[in-house]
């Protein structure tokens, strides 16, 4: 759990008490709004935003921790242990554009997909050893997703945490399309298809699809003894197809 503490520091060690001379006139007052939110230590994390009238990546996993295990020459494979569902979430709130002739005339947005690719796994030691690996998990069907309301503060959603009081069940899935089963590679550049909207059409909206069975395969181990690993997964919207 966070914790915010807030300190007051006092001149010396007692309270110092100025008195208002008896002839002070006040000339004139204001006020200045002040705010602040705390995201969640949860699976996932919320994207940067604007989301008000962009396409954007909404939620992404917050991490995958494959926790403390024993270095082995052998090929290994471990599970993430962070709790709770992890989900890939786009929204598009784009206005649309009308193109075609007199007869076909269609209000659209364009096509858009989310890719990922994994970095090299390095040991955060000063020999910056390799860990030969890939990460891989299993993309669940495509979900309609209700991202809230705009936020008049700020003019812009505060995006509802995915759950399943704000995912449903697509009314058209046919152009949405996700990669089912992925593997990622570490250090391999190539960017592997996670969720995309195939081709340009009409719909928007909210767009999900949850992680599950998630692992990391490490293919040998040697030299890992008493390193710890770090890397990281690159998840990119593109509004092409």
């Amino acid at each position: 759990m966070k914790k915010i503490l807030f300190t007051t520091l006092l001149a010396s060690s007692a309270l110092l008490i100025f008195a208002k001379p008896a002839n002070a006139e006040e000339l004139g007052k204001e006020q200045t709004d002040l705010g602040i939110r705390f995201d969640t230590d949860g699976p996932v994390k919320p994207g940067s935003g604007p989301f008000k009238d962009n396409l954007a990546l909404v939620w992404t996993p917050s991490k995958f921790d494959f926790g403390r295990q024993s270095a082995t020459a052998n090929i290994a494979t471990y599970s993430n242990t962070t709790v709770g569902d992890q989900y890939i979430v786009v929204n598009d709130d784009r206005q649309t554009t009308e193109a075609g002739g007199e007869e076909t005339k269609a209000s659209t947005t364009s096509a858009w997909k989310v890719t990922a690719s994994l970095s090299k796994l390095v040991s955060k030691d000063d020999s910056a050893t390799e860990l030969p690996s890939k990460l891989t998990f299993t993309l669940g069907d495509p979900q309609s997703y209700d991202i809230g309301e705009v936020d008049p503060d700020i003019n812009d959603f505060s995006p509802n945490v995915p759950s399943q009081d704000n995912l449903g069940q697509l009314e058209d899935p046919n152009n949405i399309v996700v990669g089912k089963s992925v593997t990622l590679e570490a250090g391999n550049t190539t960017a592997t298809n996670i969720i995309a909207k195939t081709k340009a059409d009409s719909v928007k909206g909210g767009f999900a699809t949850k992680l599950s069975d998630t692992k990391l395969t490490v293919t040998t181990g040697t030299g890992a003894a008493g390193k710890a690993f770090k890397g990281s997964v690159t998840w990119s919207l593109d509004n092409t197809y």
